[in-house]
């Protein structure tokens, strides 16, 4: 919002500096010959006082109304996309440190897959370990199911199957 304000101040400061230009008859651009600005003196008596009186007419050209105009709504619609595209950055940076993190946990989670596991080799993969792989065997098959941690760690309601042949329980529901 700040700058719409900043925008609009500029934008009446320049045409106001046109208007109180002391001591100039009239005051064109060089490459025009309209006056955008005229200012006459007189002086009256009071007295024995002298004063000034400045009558000021302020003419101004379509285009540079335009040009003011212009400014403005491109300033506002800039001003107003502001939260948008600094939500948009944060979710950014969110989804970044998401990524890394998620890298992270996965390379934390492998383990070097192997033909053939024994019991005793898959209970130290039960999701005791905050971090490392869960590990669960069905029908002879061994599956990695780290991303499932809510599900399959510690304390979890599948927990059971973690760490062991589940082959009988998948069976059974």
């Amino acid at each position: 919002m700040s700058l719409l304000l900043s925008v609009i101040l500029f934008q009446l400061l320049s045409i106001s500096l046109l208007t109180h230009l002391k001591g100039i008859e009239s005051f064109a651009f060089p490459t025009r010959r309209h006056h955008y600005a005229k200012q006459t003196h007189s002086m009256t008596f009071q007295r024995g006082q002298r004063l000034d009186r400045v009558d000021t007419q302020l003419t101004v050209e379509p285009t540079i109304i335009a040009g003011a105009i212009a400014t403005a709504g491109a300033a506002a619609w800039w001003v107003s996309g502001s939260e948008e595209r600094e939500k948009k950055a944060k979710y950014s940076e969110w989804e970044a440190r998401e990524r890394e993190n998620q890298l992270e946990r996965e390379s934390l989670a492998y383990i070097e897959p192997k033909e053939q596991w024994t019991e005793e080799e898959l209970k130290p993969y039960n999701g005791d370990d905050e971090t490392g792989p869960i590990l669960l065997a069905v029908k002879g098959d061994v599956f990695n199911v780290w991303k499932g941690r809510n599900f399959y760690g510690k304390g979890a309601e599948y927990n059971i199957m973690a760490g062991g042949g589940a082959t009988r329980i998948f069976a059974e529901k």
